[in-house]
Parts: structure tokens; C-alpha cells; sequence
């Protein structure tokens, strides 16, 4: 049985690479189409985070944007981020807000909202 295989493989050799480097391919090209929703995702749960719990409880707010995320990707893309990329990605998403509000503005995003709120 084992020999059977063998020599499959080994007459099928070119047609199995062929197919695994298309298939490669086509995950990698899939990958870099969804980095962007993927992207808005993670900045959407990042910015719910930091409106709920705010400033000093990184480490609460991290856990709970990782569980949003898991819960809301769909299982293809589970598969094909890993959890250091997930995790880059939310670094960036915090960065990004870091600056963000680092320019006087809110989480509301528009100024002119917030004193209508006020007023």
C-alpha cells in the first residue's frame, strides 16, 4: 500500500507542486484582499474598547478586542491570519488611535457633534 502511494507521488510529483503553488497563491492574493477589512475590523473593536474602559486597562481592553475579533472573522480568515499578525494589527489599530486623539479630537470624531451634545 505504502509503495503505491510512493510511486504515486513520485509520477504525480510536478502536477502536486503545480497545484500546491496555485493554491499558495491563491491564499496569499485572498489574504491581501481582506487585510483592509480585516484592518477596520480590528480599529472598530479597538476604538469600542477604549470608549468603554478608557485609559489604564490596556491589558482588559486587549482581551477583549482579541475575543470580539475571533467571534466576528470568519473562519477563512481564521485560518489564514495568524495570532502575531492579529496582534500587529491591533498594535497599529492603537497607534493609530493614540495619534488620533493625540490631535485634539475625540472618539466621537466630529467636534461640532460633541458641543451640539453639550449645548
Amino acid at each position: 500500500m505504502i509503495d503505491i502511494i510512493y510511486s504515486f507521488v513520485i509520477y504525480n510529483a510536478l502536477d502536486i507542486v503545480t497545484i500546491a503553488v496555485i493554491l499558495l497563491i491563491g491564499v496569499i492574493a485572498y489574504k491581501r484582499g481582506q487585510r483592509e477589512f480585516v484592518m477596520c475590523m480590528v480599529l472598530t473593536f479597538v476604538t469600542e474598547a477604549e470608549k468603554k474602559f478608557g485609559s489604564g486597562t490596556g491589558e482588559l481592553k486587549y482581551a477583549i478586542v482579541t475575543e470580539r475579533l475571533y467571534e466576528a472573522m470568519p473562519k477563512l480568515l481564521k485560518l489564514v491570519y495568524t495570532k502575531q499578525q492579529l496582534d500587529k494589527m491591533i498594535e497599529e489599530a492603537v497607534n493609530y488611535l493614540k495619534q488620533y486623539l493625540s490631535e485634539g479630537r475625540d472618539l466621537l470624531g466630529y467636534d461640532e457633534e460633541k458641543k451640539k451634545a453639550v449645548s
